[in-house]
């Protein structure tokens, strides 16, 4: 249960090797970009031009921009179109390269930063947050230096597969809801599923 990941980074920037799991998907994306991929080996040009480029696309109206704009009001309508766009274009241009979780790391805060909820993904606002009428705008993640791993389970199986460890550290969930509901945007921009 390594959520957003904060934990697993404050370790792996205290130089201990550390291994973040969850069973969320987008959870997954965080630990594959700020636990699982050392800053000192990304081709930090390359990243951001690729940036750069998905900052460049123009709206796309689809998926998010009738669900979570039109359906409903997570997001303005002008971002939910460029968080369409710039989503088809991690998938088909960078699905299958070391920059995918890192690309889709930078949409997840990039689009928080632009919603309008009140930080969890239960319920919109009824009248717009001021920070959405912001314009959604990647930016590379903070990468941290050193290694790291990540995985997806149940944290009871994955820890008896695990070499052995001098610290676990379990995250319950904070409150009596479903954790899904949570976060189930960023887990329906992770999987792309509609």
């Amino acid at each position: 249960f390594t959520g957003s990941t904060r934990v697993a980074q404050e370790l792996k920037q205290r130089g201990i090797h550390t291994t973040a799991n969850d069973i969320a998907s987008y959870s997954r994306v965080l630990a594959d970009c700020y636990i699982a991929t050392d800053a000192d080996l990304v081709d930090r040009a390359a990243l951001s031009a690729a940036i750069d480029h998905l900052n460049a696309l123009p709206g796309e109206p689809g998926y998010v921009t009738e669900t979570f704009c039109e359906r409903a009001r997570f997001f303005q309508p002008a971002n939910g179109a460029r968080i369409d766009s710039i989503r088809n274009a991690i998938e088909r241009d960078y699905a299958q390269t070391p920059f995918y979780p890192l690309l889709l790391t930078s949409l997840l805060i990039a689009a928080d930063r632009v919603d309008s909820t009140t930080g969890i993904q239960m319920a919109y606002l009824k009248s717009w947050a001021p920070r959405s009428y912001r314009e959604l705008k990647l930016e590379p993640p903070r990468l941290l230096a050193g290694s790291g791993a990540s995985s997806t389970g149940d944290a009871a199986e994955v820890a008896a597969q695990l070499p052995p460890v001098d610290l676990a550290y379990l995250d319950p969930p904070y409150n009596q809801h479903r954790y899904y509901t949570n976060y189930h945007v960023w887990e329906t921009l992770v999987r792309w599923d509609a």
